[in-house]
């Protein structure tokens, strides 16, 4: 990483990080085992009164997804927006404000702008561009704005 108190003297400026998939790792795990099936059950079984109570347990198995506003999306290599999206952070150390916020979307490559807080947001470029090419725009953009 970098050392933050070499930062405090620089005048307006972002500094860029990849983003990291937060479902990078479950997309990851391993098709649950029979194994893994039986101490589900088993877990579910231990009280038999609740057994009565409520029935038996379907055997389903892990199953991830996530709520959008298009539904449910199940979770999976081809969902995964870290794979279809080359996302990365914007950390600022000024405001994000709605003017800078339109230069940082309208910049030639930038698919998607999420605006996290007041100094930080993401931005998602499109794979026909160059990541870089597209953050040196967007600091010169955002930079000459800013003058």
């Amino acid at each position: 990483m970098f050392n933050t108190e070499d930062l405090d003297d620089r005048e307006n400026m972002i500094v860029w990080e990849k983003w990291v998939d937060p479902y990078s790792q479950t997309v990851e795990d391993p098709i649950p085992t029979d194994e893994d099936e039986q101490d589900l059950e088993d877990e579910y079984l231990e009280d038999e009164e609740e057994v009565e109570e409520y029935g038996t347990v379907d055997k389903l198995g892990k199953f991830r997804a996530i709520a959008t506003p298009m539904g449910i999306i199940p979770i999976n290599e081809s969902t995964a927006s870290g794979k279809i999206f080359n996302f990365w952070v914007g950390h600022t150390n000024f405001d994000i404000t709605n003017a800078l916020a339109l230069i940082i979307e309208e910049t030639p490559g930038v698919e998607t702008l999420d605006i996290f807080t007041r100094y930080r947001f993401r931005i998602g470029i499109g794979k026909a561009f160059h990541d870089s090419k597209v953050m040196r725009d967007i600091n010169s953009r955002v930079y000459n704005y800013l003058i």
